[in-house]
């Protein structure tokens, strides 16, 4: 509404300044018609302001409807113009004379041209508002989707996490192992401490990230005693990097399970990290058996990575994986490289 209050204004402005300029021009303007014409400008900004209410107050979202109206009451109102107009400029002169029929015909024609001139760049304006706000209202609907993607995903994570975690806690219990269990428990505590009030949304740095996983780690050493072995290979600029909070503990997870639970003797598990072209890559690494068993997971973390990954990055973010020539299999996350500011 005060878009158009405004464009109103800068309109019949521009109008009465061309109307006196042609005045002058032909000379028969006085301080007299210049103040009708003022009057009658006023006149055109308090109608236009009308139609304005009236447009406003349907609130059709039918764009035709929309158009129709401001039509039919800028004919409507171009009328009673050109008549108050008329009987303006003859009071003025102080003409007694008759009203000429093509004389009026030619007042509302003029009048009819100028509201409908103004019509049109309203309808514009409203239009363009509308694309706008439907822009706008359309964004808003596609963050909210995305932040529910993003918030179920993440928390897809805990509980995998905790029914791995809780079945080594088990495991231990029965084994009637106290010591190990007791640290298990604390380190877990610890660990969700630290992991459950992170922010779906918010990213965390790289060193963040890995800290969060040393943690998970400590927990499974407890569970594999002296067959773990972490060793972490991540360049001190890439500290800073930004990535999603989390996005490595299926990674890990899987390495635990596939790896050392797999695999007989000790196993030793890699994460690294490397940047090229403004990509980040993070791969975790771990000894695989021969003979691949049967695995008894359902895949969801992995999954849970890739789909992470596409829904937050698209095609520059994406999860790879397979056997190296030594046999280890190698899990990789690649996204684009972003550094938190200093």
């Amino acid at each position: 509404m005060r878009a158009g209050l405004k464009m109103s204004l800068i309109y019949w402005t521009v109008l009465l300044a061309t109307l006196t300029g042609v005045a002058r021009i032909d000379g028969w303007d006085t301080w007299a018609t210049f103040a009708i014409r003022c009057l009658m400008t006023a006149f055109a900004v308090a109608m236009s302001w009308l139609i304005i209410l009236l447009v406003t107050h349907y609130r059709n979202p039918d764009f035709t409807f929309k158009a129709i109206l401001v039509c039919v009451a800028a004919v409507a109102v171009s009328t009673t113009h050109a008549l108050v107009a008329y009987g303006a400029y003859r009071f003025a002169s102080r003409n007694m004379s008759p009203m000429m029929l093509s004389a009026m015909l030619q007042n509302i024609l003029f009048w009819a041209g100028a509201y409908l001139g103004w019509s049109a760049l309203f309808l514009a304006q409203q239009y363009s508002a509308e694309v706008v706000d439907r822009e706008r209202q359309l964004s808003e609907l596609r963050e909210q989707a995305y932040g529910a993607q993003m918030r179920a995903l993440r928390y897809q994570i805990n509980p995998h996490f905790l029914f791995n975690t809780l079945n080594a806690l088990a495991t231990l219990i029965e084994e009637r192992d106290v010591g190990p269990a007791e640290r298990m428990v604390l380190s877990l505590s610890a660990f969700l401490r630290s992991t459950l009030a992170l922010d779906p949304m918010q990213d965390i740095t790289l060193a963040e990230e890995l800290d969060i996983q040393t943690r998970y780690l400590e927990i499974e050493r407890e569970r594999f005693s002296d067959r773990l072995t972490v060793d972490m290979e991540v360049p001190a600029e890439l500290h800073r990097a930004k990535v999603p909070s989390l996005i490595l503990q299926p990674l890990v997870e899987n390495a635990v399970k596939h790896g050392v639970g797999a695999v007989d003797g000790a196993v030793r598990i890699r994460i690294g990290a490397s940047a090229d072209r403004n990509i980040l890559s993070v791969h975790v690494e771990n000894e695989a058996p021969e003979q691949p068993r049967l695995s008894s997971g359902t895949g969801l973390g992995l999954k849970n990575v890739a789909e992470r990954l596409a829904t937050r990055f698209g095609e520059a973010g994406k999860l790879s994986g397979g056997q190296m020539p030594d046999g280890r299999f190698r899990a990789t996350v690649s996204l684009p490289l972003r550094f938190t500011p200093t």
